[in-house]
């Protein structure tokens, strides 16, 4: 059995650890005292609409509201612990603090229906995910500027992502150790997320990276400059010394919730939007809403904006509610049209992921072992609680590959000789807008035409003490957001469309194939692995495409569902994120994105968000 002392002991100097995160001032519980009106109304409280409200009530001479479904945290071991949250104990997801839906059932998958965690909390996602703090590529950023979308660029996105950070570099131990570089110029230090190395890296992980680098992948100084090609190390939103969580919540709202000016109300879910059309454009004037589908609906009203930040799988449900959207599908529902927007809800897009799980054989600390001997994790917690270092100080792997198909297939000019033959309508569901189609063909033809590109990763290789995830980042197919009902408590339709392009199956394959090749390489070899899932009776590409099938889950990234881009391609926002057809109604959560990039999102939210909050303010055009 490894012992702890000689592993777990790569000490920060001892700290109290306080878990729980006290709260006070100007929250609301429910709607006790609240305004009849505020400046401006943010529809959502997770990671983008906790920034725009921060920024926005800096200036004391506005009001702010911001209206939550979901509760406050309490400050659990199971959210603030990021261990816990990688899986050596149960984590937040399927809790309160989860919207608890899942994707719906799917033909290319077998039939089956996908969990989809989303937060349902002050903080949103960053208080379920595994806080990663990467970023995409440059030119995952300039691709949206490529459509249509001035200023949204690499180039214009790395300010608020500096702005966003408070970058805390690795100890010069930690970092010779591991190998670990960066560029303070491309780094926040005033930042509210605190964007940290964790003091413990499972010692397994030295062999992945010699494995990449023996298969010839690059290894940069630092992908947060925009050259996310390779393998690399990652920052997580992690509290430095303390190692705990950094949420949406803990940054950007409790630092600032006392200001007299900015109110969140919790427990409470919009049910749509009040809108005035005597002007020629439409003006949203307001909010409604409700604690459950039992209780009578109140109001509000917005004197400047209505902000739109609940999600992509919840801001088209408000849009629609609101009869904003297509006004044929909103008329089938009964619903008056507002604005026509076929756009809404449509292109949206998540990054999905199957695993190949290997046992090791090592005497050094593992996360097998750890979950199998709950006195050897009692002793890692004790650590932790006492040192804040250790398994339980990090949320899993901070080793990340994000590789271009030519890194790790043989079969790029099959498959992309393949999908340029396609034609970019083939695959796309038959009720598909003309709109939208025209979106989506700009779009596709920007990933047939990088799809053997060097300068662009479509795979991502996340290692996990024997395990290598391999998950799509660039997706061809495109799903859904609907609403089933006039009811806003309703769940609606989240159709993910997962493999409806069969491109996509095909590049899922190749890097299956490659995720099975790092471990016979002989870096890797001396931990004697021995896959334990599938295993060796998946071999040929037809069980790979079954077990892919069977298997294929979400990376939790849903975005692009009320897309940046033209009003003539399927957008619903413009380059300042204003609906068409409104004066003073914005997105500014993750549905905004044109295309998924090659990261985890969280990180391209808070910038989003950041720069969102520069365009109301003026601050900053586009």
């Amino acid at each position: 059995m490894p012992s702890l002392s000689r592993s777990f002991l790569l000490v920060a100097p001892l700290v109290s650890l306080s878990l729980a995160a006290p709260f006070y001032g100007r929250v609301i519980g429910r709607d006790a005292n609240i305004s009849t009106s505020y400046d401006y109304v943010i529809v959502g409280g997770g990671v983008s609409g906790l920034v725009v409200a921060n920024r926005l009530s800096e200036d004391s001479a506005v009001t702010v509201l911001v209206v939550e479904a979901g509760e406050l945290d309490a400050g659990e071991d199971f959210i603030a612990i990021p261990g816990i949250s990688s899986g050596l104990g149960q984590n937040a997801v399927g809790t309160k603090y989860d919207w608890n839906v899942s994707y719906s059932a799917q033909s290319e998958l077998n039939n089956r229906s996908v969990q989809m965690p989303i937060g349902k909390v002050v903080g949103g996602g960053s208080i379920l995910n595994r806080m990663l703090m990467d970023r995409g590529s440059k030119a995952d950023y300039d691709r949206w500027a490529e459509l249509g979308n001035v200023g949204w660029d690499f180039a214009g996105l790395l300010p608020y992502f500096i702005k966003s950070e408070t970058f805390t570099p690795p100890a010069a131990d930690f970092a010779a150790e591991w190998g670990i570089e960066h560029d303070a110029s491309v780094h926040g230090t005033s930042g509210y997320v605190n964007s940290s190395y964790p003091p413990f890296v499972y010692p397994s992980t030295k062999n992945y990276f010699e494995s990449m680098k023996s298969l010839g992948i690059n290894v940069p100084k630092d992908a947060a400059n925009g050259e996310a090609l390779g393998a690399f190390w990652s920052t997580l939103a992690l509290n430095p010394g303390v190692s705990t969580r950094c949420s949406a919540r803990v940054a950007y709202h409790d630092t600032v919730e006392t200001r007299s000016n900015l109110h969140l109300l919790t427990g409470n879910q919009v049910t749509k939007l009040v809108t005035d059309s005597t002007s020629g454009s439409v003006t949203a004037t307001g909010i409604e809403y409700a604690s459950d589908a039992s209780s009578a609906i109140k109001s509000v009203t917005a004197n400047k904006e209505v902000i739109l930040a609940a999600g992509s799988l919840h801001t088209p449900q408000v849009l629609q509610l609101s009869g904003i959207g297509s006004a044929s599908f909103l008329s089938s529902l009964g619903i008056s049209s507002v604005i026509d927007l076929p756009g809404v809800g449509e292109n949206h897009q998540d990054h999905q992921y199957v695993a190949i799980a290997n046992t090791i054989n090592t005497t050094e600390v593992s996360f097998n072992a750890l979950s199998a001997n709950a006195t050897l994790a009692a002793e890692a917690l004790a650590v932790y609680k006492a040192n804040g270092t250790g398994p339980y100080s990090t949320s899993g792997s901070i080793s990340l590959a994000f590789l271009p198909l030519g890194n790790y297939s043989n079969a790029t000019s099959t498959i992309t000789s393949s999908a340029g033959a396609q034609g970019a309508s083939t695959y796309l569901a038959n009720d598909t807008d003309a709109t939208v189609a025209a979106g989506y063909k700009a779009q596709y033809d920007i990933l047939v035409r990088d799809m053997d590109s060097f300068n662009i990763a479509n795979m991502e290789f996340i290692y996990s003490d024997g395990t290598v995830v391999l998950a799509l980042q660039h997706p061809l197919s495109r799903g859904s957001v609907k609403i089933a009902s006039t009811d806003p408590f309703a769940t609606p339709i989240y159709d993910s469309r997962w493999l409806s392009n069969p491109a996509d199956l095909a590049q899922i394959v190749e890097a299956f194939k490659f995720g099975r090749k790092i471990t016979t390489t002989s870096a890797f070899t001396s931990l004697s692995p021995v896959e334990a899932f599938p295993g060796s009776a998946v071999t040929t590409d037809a069980q790979i495409e079954t077990y892919i099938r069977e298997n294929l889950a979400t990376l939790f990234h849903p975005a692009c569902s009320a897309a940046m881009m033209p009003k003539e391609m399927g957008g619903v926002v413009d380059s300042n994120l204003l609906v068409y057809g409104t004066s003073n109604l914005r997105i500014v959560d993750a549905s905004i994105f044109p295309m998924l990039p090659a990261t985890h999102i969280m990180s391209t939210v808070y910038a989003v968000a950041e720069k969102a909050a520069d365009i109301i303010r003026g601050a900053a055009t586009c």
